[in-house]
């Protein structure tokens, strides 16, 4: 039986064009970079990403308590309580 969870996710950079509509007294559409989401035990990393709406095609690197969730581990990767879970563009190097 899965259980209600919460999850910090923060947008990095240009990934916050994902993030949920800020909840503001004056009904704006901002956006900010760091989110609690309620979740339940048997969410992974892809049902997220696919709630967010970001495309499968959008480069992305993620980050889930420090570490590097591969491409291939998103659908097998479940998150617990007090996950703190980062998007970020991916680094490029000029």
């Amino acid at each position: 039986m899965s259980k209600a969870i919460a999850v910090q996710v923060k947008f990095g950079g240009a990934m916050v064009k994902y993030a949920p509509p800020d909840e503001t007294s004056d009904q704006t559409k901002a956006r900010s970079n760091n989110h609690t989401v309620n979740l339940t035990s048997d969410t992974s990393v892809q049902m997220l990403l696919d709630d967010l709406h970001i495309p499968a095609e959008q480069p992305l690197m993620i980050i889930l308590n420090s570490a590097m969730v591969a491409r291939p581990d998103y659908s097998t990767t479940l998150f617990s309580d007090g996950d703190t879970l980062s998007l970020m563009p991916p680094i490029t190097a000029g």
